[in-house]
């Protein structure tokens, strides 16, 4: 009896702690009520906090120049921010100042009968001469606003579903045309994705470069995609020690994602710890993301009606950053 109650009592003080994992995300700045002001305020206190790295705002034609191959040659895709598109009757993101959390958002438009990547993608390194890069031992979060029209969460548009972001090796300094422009497929890469259309998000690592495989990682806690509200996504990495694929694993990296319906505190909706996070290359470390709507597989031949997203709000930090 005596060793059954020492038990409980044990229990009693260490389940709590591993329940509990992670804080929650960081109380908003801005409470509710605060005037019609709110919203920027939210987004300048946030930016103005310390470990920021890059905030965006997409209120200026200047964050959205079209990097594109075809239009820039050997240096498509490089710099600090832009837009590509790899096909000639591709779209391109463009901005929106009617729809916006405030001032403009980027607006994606999914045509009907249109392929994988029809909208084209944005992409932004971390600092403009590529020298925010993160590597083993530390740890970076990401948050960005994201609206979803009705049509764009609900069509069917075959597939194997729409990407929101993905976050992956950096661009490297010293530019030169053989190689060192980064895209989006990395063996480093963290993806969030509306997998199979599940209507929540989720998050996996590397572009078939861990393994061989894309490794899906479990949910903590569905989180399901609300339609025409402004909701929050905060992606948190924790890079531990590089695995290799030498199946000699470390365990020590950590990956979250919380996600937050407008007015409401972010839930945590994927967590995973003791996690390795692939990488062979001792040069190559995080700083770059992309934000898109590709579709792996999906059928140009496929009719359904216009999807559109927006994006607003993208913070780049070394510290948790509390919600709008």
């Amino acid at each position: 009896m005596l060793r059954f109650v020492l038990l409980l009592s044990l229990l009693a003080i260490v389940l709590p702690g591993c329940a509990a994992g992670p804080p929650p995300a960081p109380a908003p700045l801005i409470q509710p009520g605060a005037g019609p002001d709110a919203a920027a305020q939210s987004f300048a206190r946030r930016c103005a906090l310390p470990g920021v790295v890059l905030c965006v705002d997409f209120d200026s034609p200047d964050q959205i120049p079209d990097l594109s191959p075809s239009t820039v040659s050997s240096r498509g895709g490089r710099g600090l921010m832009g837009r590509i598109k790899n096909n000639a009757g591709d779209l391109l993101p463009e901005l929106d100042c009617g729809t916006a959390v405030n001032g403009c958002a980027l607006k994606f438009v999914v045509p009907s009968r249109s392929g994988a990547g029809a909208s084209g993608a944005w992409f932004a390194n971390f600092s403009d001469d590529f020298s925010v890069r993160f590597g083993e031992g530390e740890e970076f979060y990401v948050q960005w606003r994201q609206r979803f029209s009705r049509d764009f969460l609900n069509a069917y548009q075959s597939g194997v579903g729409w990407k929101q972001v993905i976050i992956g090796e950096g661009d490297r300094p010293n530019y030169a045309p053989n190689g060192k422009v980064v895209w989006s497929c990395t063996q480093m890469e963290v993806v969030i994705q509306n997998t199979y259309f599940r209507g929540f998000p989720r998050m996996h690592h590397s572009c078939g470069g861990k393994d061989g495989r894309y490794d899906e990682l479990p949910v903590d806690s569905a989180v399901d995609y609300e339609p025409d509200q402004w909701m929050t996504f905060q992606v948190r990495v924790k890079i531990g020690t590089w695995y290799k694929n030498d199946r000699n694993y470390n365990y020590d990296s950590e990956l979250e994602l919380w996600v937050g319906p407008e007015g409401e505190r972010s839930h945590r909706a994927i967590w995973i710890e003791d996690y390795d996070l692939a990488n062979n290359d001792p040069d190559a470390k995080y700083g770059k993301l992309w934000l898109l709507t590709y579709n792996t597989g999906k059928d140009s031949g496929v009719e359904h009606p216009p999807g559109e997203t927006w994006y607003d709000e993208l913070i780049v930090s070394r510290a948790p950053i509390p919600d709008p």
